[in-house]
């Protein structure tokens, strides 16, 4: 897998949609991880699974950024989970690690998607 490349699984667990990624978040692939993410967010808490992510870019960090607005405007938590030295490296770098709900595991992450947004 290149640098261009992205890799999105959905799947369900009770009424939270679990999305594992692998890849890079780039501007090459950032539109198709965004659609991947409105379409599952509908449905409901998301949780994304990032272990997999080997890079991100700023077009990466404007997605999440996007993600972040979506979470707030759909009344749907999405919870970010295993980030990558990588991703966690950027999002301290740039003062954006707070501003996300972030789970340091997956029972936790569960808990954190199935509240309703205020």
């Amino acid at each position: 897998m290149n640098l261009d490349d992205i890799n999105v699984y959905v799947e369900k667990i009770e009424n939270i949609s679990v999305m594992r990624v692998e890849g890079s978040i780039t501007s090459y692939t950032c539109e198709h991880f965004l659609e991947e993410v409105r379409y599952s967010n509908r449905k409901g808490g998301l949780i994304i699974d990032m272990e997999e992510v080997v890079a991100i870019s700023s077009k990466g960090v404007d997605a999440l950024k996007q993600i972040s607005d979506l979470s707030y405007t759909s009344g749907n938590k999405i919870v970010l989970l295993n980030l990558s030295h990588n991703v966690k490296q950027v999002l301290n770098m740039l003062g954006l690690y707070k501003v996300f709900n972030i789970a340091p595991n997956e029972e936790l992450a569960m808990k954190m998607a199935s509240k309703q947004s205020k």
